[in-house]
């Protein structure tokens, strides 16, 4: 089965088009169901309905819809694959419904609580004014921080305001990048230098050995200035760009210039963001509507 996996990968990534994350997220999940499996089956030529059934059935009362879907996602795909290979005649999991899901809203920074992080990093350091520039550039663009980390300076027009983004199955798009991320990156630039003074990685943000910074760095990093402004939530990288978008929908920007930004292929993705806008609506009403809370006496 390793070859067969093997196969699948380079099918994922060379004739799909996925990413390499994407590609070892669904090998993962196919992993797990192989482990699952133990001695039933010998090659995936022996997996059938019961089987899969037994699996997901599993999966149920141990993860949440959303974990149980993107198994059956990375499943699905890989019997699509096995059928085009001649393994399965038919696709087994065709006999299986999706669960329901509901996605719950993104969790953000308020725009006090961004600020309050991203003057945080000493000026005076390298990795400091990095660090800043890196805060400023995902904020700004609403970068997923893969793509963050894997931003040359080349991507990054300063004349026209514009940084070409490769994102998800090499896909790439044109996203505004404005003035304060601009000057942050300038002022990076200027020392990018002193942190490393032999070769350095080709990437624009780097380590003080020269190579590409990774996404669990900046992580680490992230983390680091919440804690020291005070900020209580449990911060993660994608809370930035989850911020992004709704802090451009809260002012008014049109949901499907969002979706371009963020790159989003399906606009339902993007459309979880109205979910807290309408709770700013909801909260707006209840506070100034004259009637949203008087208690009125029903005729009888």
């Amino acid at each position: 089965m390793a070859e067969i996996l093997a196969e699948y990968k380079t099918y994922l990534l060379l004739e799909l088009g996925r990413g390499k994350n994407t590609a070892d997220s669904y090998l993962s999940d196919i992993v797990l169901f192989c482990e699952f499996a133990g001695k039933r089956i010998e090659s995936f030529a022996d997996v059938d309905a019961d089987l899969l059934a037994d699996w997901l059935a599993s999966l149920s009362g141990a993860d949440r819809p959303s974990t149980q879907s993107r198994k059956l996602s990375a499943m699905r795909s890989l019997a699509r694959f096995l059928m085009e290979e001649g393994v399965w005649e038919k696709n087994l999991c065709d006999f299986f419904a999706r669960p329901k899901t509901r996605r719950a809203p993104p969790e953000i920074l308020d725009t006090g609580e961004i600020d309050a992080m991203v003057s945080l990093p000493p000026p005076d350091s390298p990795e400091g004014v990095r660090d800043r520039a890196m805060m400023e550039l995902m904020y700004s663009s609403g970068l997923r921080v893969s793509e963050l980390c894997s931003i040359s300076y080349a991507d990054i027009d300063a004349e026209q305001r514009i940084i070409r983004v490769r994102g998800k199955g090499g896909k790439t798009r044109l996203v505004p990048v404005g003035s304060m991320a601009l000057d942050a990156v300038e002022k990076y630039r200027a020392v990018r230098p002193l942190l490393c003074k032999k070769a350095a990685a080709p990437e624009l943000f780097i380590t003080r050995r020269g190579k590409k910074i990774s996404r669990k760095t900046f992580w680490y990093n992230l983390k680091k200035y919440a804690r020291l402004s005070g900020v209580e939530k449990n911060v993660k990288p994608h809370m930035l760009r989850h911020s992004f978008a709704t802090h451009l929908l809260r002012n008014g920007a049109n949901l499907m210039l969002i979706r371009e930004m963020l790159g989003h292929s399906d606009l339902s993705t993007t459309q979880i963001y109205t979910n807290l806008a309408n709770d700013d609506i909801r909260r707006e009403y209840e506070k100034k509507h004259p009637r949203s809370k008087m208690d009125v006496e029903p005729d009888i």
